[in-house]
């Protein structure tokens, strides 16, 4: 008992220590980015009808730190901001798949060109969802504005202007270093620790109890390992970094690339909370494209995944198999990690424990 107790500390040890620097170093870009665009940019960023604007959306969502809950509400401003429907669904299917974050985090455990496949793949799955939503679920028209310039009054122009500043001013928050601190390093880790915590723990059970040789076969890299990998994603709620370490520990119990990849792109952009918020936002008829494309895309890019690259990869992935190969410096970085994702995860239960009472 003792042994298999030891074991799992270690296994789950050396995941936090090997993603931890690469970790903190995508929470303080997180944080620049944070400081850097504004909330009027982005809705004019993803206001474009048509192909422009998903292609936009897409683009501008992968490298966004924001998992599969925190993408909710911000989508929500951008339709209500005008944004089309195709370029509301690319952002809710590229955002929760990545981030700066996640895309450091993958690098740590999986090696460069699982990253780059996973960055490519939620790429393209929000240009396609958008795009075929934009296709087959058209906009109703907007009423016609009334022309101010044949209206009989004219108000006054300091009026005007007075309005047009304070709107100005109140939708652009200034952000010195401090907030991009704050959120690099207090929000965004308090948004993701308790995901990612229990992500990192059952990563070191599946590693410790699961062995390499239990999925073999059709189990490992068929369309029964895709299944699978399916299946065990859709109820689940894991971010975009919460799952890595998940998919690592599936790996090394014989799970082939592929299917890891697909368990890395249905987790975080299918739960519950996203679905029910596509299907009130954009209507049934679009929820079913956004849940089609995904699948398709998530199957078709294991199966090309897994023909290609899945020999290499798989000795790439594994090149951080055991405890005794982290640095005194990634065992450092984690012990800070852990700090922080207590802290902030302590922080905001005692928020929501307050608000609660206020309420």
């Amino acid at each position: 008992m003792v042994e298999i107790i030891t074991d799992l500390f270690w296994n789950t040890w050396s995941l936090v220590a090997v993603m931890a620097p690469y970790l903190l170093i995508g929470f303080a870009i997180a944080g620049l980015l944070h400081g850097l665009l504004r909330a009027d940019f982005i809705d004019r960023f993803l206001g474009k009808p048509g192909l422009g604007g998903v292609v936009n959306a897409s683009l501008f969502g992968v490298p966004m730190p924001l998992c599969s809950c925190s993408v909710i509400p911000i989508a929500a401003s951008l339709r209500k901001s005008g944004a089309s429907r195709g370029a509301t669904a690319s952002f809710m299917s590229s955002t929760p798949q990545t981030g700066i974050d996640s895309i450091m985090a993958t690098y740590s455990l999986l090696g460069g060109a699982f990253t780059l496949v996973r960055v490519v793949v939620a790429f393209i799955c929000g240009i396609v969802t958008g795009y075929l939503i934009e296709l087959f679920c058209r906009e109703k028209p907007k009423p016609a504005v009334p022309d101010m310039a044949n209206l009989s009054f004219s108000p006054s122009t300091d009026a005007v202007d007075t309005a047009s500043t304070d709107c100005c001013s109140a939708t652009k928050p200034k952000r010195d270093w401090r907030e991009c601190l704050r959120y690099g390093f207090v929000t965004l880790p308090g948004d993701l620790a308790g995901a990612l915590l229990f992500g990192l723990f059952l990563a070191g059970l599946i590693t410790t109890f699961i062995t390499g040789d239990l999925l073999q076969d059709s189990m490992s890299s068929g369309p029964l390992a895709f299944l699978f990998a399916t299946l065990i994603s859709l109820p689940l709620y894991v971010c975009a970094t919460a799952s890595i370490p998940m998919a690592y520990a599936l790996i090394a119990a014989g799970l082939s690339p592929g299917a890891a990849l697909v368990f890395l792109i249905t987790g975080p952009a299918t739960n519950t909370a996203t679905i029910v918020t596509v299907w009130k936002m954009l209507g049934r008829k679009a929820t079913a494209i956004y849940l089609l494309s995904l699948l398709v895309i998530s199957w078709l890019a294991g199966a090309l995944f897994n023909a290609s690259l899945s020999t290499e990869l798989s000795a790439m992935a594994m090149h951080h198999d055991a405890h005794d190969h982290t640095t005194a410096g990634e065992h450092i970085s984690g012990i800070l990690l852990t700090g922080l994702l207590l802290f902030t995860f302590v922080r905001s239960r005692k928020k929501q424990e307050k608000s609660c009472c206020c309420s």
